[in-house]
């Protein structure tokens, strides 16, 4: 049993000292087995606070009664937000087990209790009455103040305009605007859009042009959550061609008509996020029925109303492109097509820059109706405003030009599509069936007569029609496009990358080794058919590549794009890899994405940059979001005729070369016309032999 042991401890001691004061006496704390005082510790009266700090610390992490020969001091407490200096804070590790230490006499322990608890700052207090400090900084947080009535009228609004809900929006608003609440422009926007038919405004134009009670059941019976869905469909679609006019050249490409134009306005896509946070309903309980929509006489009635009010109001309530779109489709809506394209010739008219969708109501209104000639006035109206058409377009004018009698310009409207689009959905296949068995198409036979027969049809690998015979070209971008589609591409990256100046840098580094007839996606190669448990990135695979194109194509000048995150990998330290980006690094073709960029811009770049000869080796499908970014008339084409695919058999290395046609739309040199559908399927529309239709003449 160790014996007292008396220190004398000075305030003149250095810190240092003292420090190796405690841990000599730790072996001794965390052994002692006796309940009597085993340390004594002495000091002079002229000790400093931090001394006798120091020991009271000692005393509370020793739980031992501890005998102090001085003059009666100040005891140290902290404030309510002071912390113990960090040489003053006792140690866990000086503290002894539970059970090696004896009880003390009662008066020491609760004289050390009660030197502890004054040791002890406020927030540990709490802690040890059963609070965290995260519970404690949560009480200190200030509560948040209750939202005003113009946010609480913003947020209900917006909940309603969020559900496709017209009769509840306006109810808010009528009741906020009898409150005498200002309202900002982006609410009477979003009324305006609901009041344009919302989401499904061209199914209200199509059943008022249809007239059947069938239509309005169908309209009526729509679900709200099938509108919600078919809203975000359109928002992303918003956003992924708004910037694709970067890589048009124009930078005003947006979203088409159809269904894809009815995209939301930014005020109503935002209406969720607050609405969420304002106004969630609880959990349990059943949504509120909706009100009866108001008819289409009420829907007009009110958006001109907001309207006169947004234009009378000097400026305070900013008139935006979706203002005269809502109202374009609800005069397209009663049938009114030239007020449809007096409202976006207007909106031009005062300087506003117009989307797709500002044309996109008469275009419909007038195909609808079969006013060809009209159509096609709006089909010029958006070439001029350098708006590129979509499929839900093209769609349209090959009906307005199946109403018409002017087969060139109907041969017009395919050729544009072959150029702009790759396959064809049904109900464009669907329309153009219609066209071909119009009298516009009949015109196309002149004198011979015969008409057309359309039919399903296959492609061969080398692409010959089967049903016609015809041979499909190999369609590529010419010069002027690859250069627009380059611009395109920079753009965007410089837009999208941290550091634009690191894109800036690959570009001048590719004009002084460039131009490479190969680019090969580096990580793609190495991390091929490596999902097994010892796979990992392989040098191997991409030395594989390089040898096959080296052989086989020694006239295209190879380059190897890595991300600098996999040049310091452990993989590459291996001598065979080490060599080899060695050897490219000599010969100028390799080049190390700088780190924080995405080397998908870096290689794609390359590639299109290398011209009709370019060939990218890679796997990679270029679904992702930032290729959704690019042209679809220039990516999709260029990605048929320049990506070359890889595979590793027992055989070695082999390349899937592109196809020797292209899958578009194209007039053949027999005269026939093929259409490849979404799906796969092929349609192949060729001319009737005279008496196949004389005997359909016949059979009619």
């Amino acid at each position: 049993m160790p014996k007292a042991c008396p220190l004398a401890y000075s305030a003149r001691t250095p810190c240092i000292e003292q420090h190796m004061l405690l841990l000599r006496l730790r072996p001794m704390l965390c052994t002692a087995r006796v309940a009597r005082p085993l340390l004594s510790l002495t000091f002079s009266a002229d000790s400093s606070l931090a001394t006798k700090a120091s020991i009271r610390a000692l005393h509370s992490a020793s739980s031992l009664a501890l005998r102090f020969t001085a003059p009666a001091e100040r005891k140290y407490q902290p404030g309510p937000q002071q912390r113990r200096p960090r040489h003053l804070r006792a140690s866990r590790s000086l503290r002894p087990p539970a059970a090696s230490v004896a009880a003390v006499p009662a008066d020491p322990q609760q004289q050390g209790e009660q030197q502890q608890g004054n040791m002890q700052p406020a927030a540990k207090k709490q802690r040890l009455d059963g609070q965290t400090g995260g519970q404690q900084q949560q009480q200190q947080k200030k509560r948040k103040k209750p939202p005003s009535p113009e946010m609480q009228a913003r947020m209900v609004i917006h909940q309603a305009a969020k559900a496709n809900d017209l009769a509840a929006a306006l109810a808010a608003f009528d009741q906020a605007k009898a409150d005498g609440l200002h309202l900002s422009a982006d609410l009477y926007v979003s009324l305006l859009y609901l009041c344009g038919g919302g989401d499904g405004w061209e199914q209200h134009l199509q059943r008022n042009h249809a007239g059947g009670a069938a239509a309005d059941a169908a309209a009526a019976g729509q679900g709200q959550g099938d509108q919600q869905q078919h809203t975000q469909q359109e928002q992303q679609q918003e956003q992924q061609r708004e910037p694709a006019g970067a890589a048009d050249g124009n930078g005003t490409a947006e979203a088409g008509g159809g269904a894809a134009a009815a995209a939301a306005p930014p005020a109503a896509g935002q209406a969720g996020g607050q609405a969420a946070e304002g106004s969630a309903p609880a959990a349990g309980a059943q949504p509120a029925a909706q009100q009866p929509q108001p008819d289409a006489a009420e829907r007009l009635r009110r958006a001109e109303e907001l309207f006169a009010e947004m234009k009378a109001s000097d400026g305070k309530l900013t008139l935006n492109e979706m203002c005269f779109t809502a109202l374009a489709r609800l005069a397209a809506q009663r049938g009114d097509a030239d007020r449809a394209f007096e409202l976006a010739q207007e909106m031009v008219a005062q300087g506003i820059d117009p989307k797709l969708r500002s044309f996109t109501p008469a275009l419909i209104a007038y195909a609808e109706q079969g006013s060809s000639d009209k159509a096609f006035e709006v089909d010029a109206a958006i070439a001029e405003q350098q708006l590129d058409l979509t499929e839900a377009e093209f769609s349209r004018l090959l009906q307005a030009a199946t109403a018409g009698h002017s087969w060139e310009r109907a041969a017009s409207v395919l050729r544009r599509i072959g150029l702009e689009l790759t396959v064809l959905q049904p109900e464009t296949l669907a329309r153009v069936r219609a066209l071909f068995a119009s009298p516009a198409a009949a015109l196309a036979t002149g004198a011979t007569g015969g008409g057309w027969e359309v039919e399903p049809t296959t492609v061969s690998p080398t692409g010959q029609c089967s049903s016609c015979g015809g041979q499909l070209k190999a369609l590529d971008l010419s010069a002027e496009e690859m250069r627009t589609f380059a611009e395109g591409i920079a753009a965007i990256a410089e837009r999208q990358e941290k550091r634009p100046n690191d894109f800036q840098q690959f570009k001048e580094w590719l004009e002084r080794h460039g131009p490479f007839g190969a680019v090969i996606d580096g990580a793609n190669v190495a991390l091929f058919g490596q999902n097994f448990e010892s796979g990992g990135f392989s040098f191997g695979q991409i030395k594989a590549v390089m040898n096959h194109l080296a052989s086989r194509h020694p006239d295209l000048k190879p380059l190897l794009m890595l991300h600098v995150g996999r040049t310091k990998a452990p993989q590459a330290r291996a001598p065979a890899a080490q060599e080899l980006l060695r050897q490219l690094t000599e010969a100028g073709s390799f080049y190390a994405t700088p780190a924080g960029s995405n080397d998908d811009w870096y290689w794609i770049y390359a590639s299109v940059t290398a011209g009709e000869r370019g060939l990218l080796v890679s796997n990679d499908e270029m679904r992702d979001h930032i290729f959704q970014l690019l042209a679809p008339k220039y990516f999709l084409k260029w990605k048929q005729r320049h990506q070359a695919k890889y595979r590793f058999s027992t055989a070695g290395l082999e390349l899937d070369y592109p196809a020797p046609y292209t899958t578009c739309v194209q007039e053949l040199d027999c005269g026939s016309w093929v259409f490849p559908g979404a799906d796969g399927s092929w349609l192949c529309a060729k001319r009737a032999a005279p008496q196949a239709a004389a005997g359909q003449e016949a059979a009619a």
